[in-house]
C-alpha cells in the first residue's frame, strides 16, 4: 500500500546549529513524532483489516496484499 504525504523526515534534519538547550527539547518532539507516526499506523492498519472484499477492490487491492501490510509490526512502514 502507497501512502503520500508531505512529512519531512526528521532524520534529514541537523539539529547542529540549535543551541544546546534546544537540542533535549528536538529529540523528546521527534519521539512524540515518531510515536504519533506508529500510533496511526496501527490505526490505518486496523481500519485496513476490516475492509471487506468488495471495499478493497474499489480501491485495487487484494486480500493477500492486506494480510501483508498487517503482518508488519508497527514500526515498520
Amino acid at each position: 500500500m502507497t501512502t503520500h504525504t508531505t512529512c519531512v523526515d526528521p532524520r534529514m534534519i541537523s539539529n547542529r546549529a540549535a543551541p544546546a538547550r534546544h537540542r533535549g527539547l528536538g529529540g523528546l518532539l521527534g519521539l512524540v513524532e515518531r510515536v504519533q507516526v506508529w500510533q496511526d499506523r496501527i490505526r490505518q492498519r486496523r481500519l485496513l483489516a476490516r475492509l471487506d472484499d468488495r471495499m478493497l477492490s474499489d480501491i485495487g487491492i487484494g486480500r493477500a496484499d492486506v494480510d501483508h501490510e498487517i503482518d508488519k509490526p508497527f514500526w515498520r512502514g
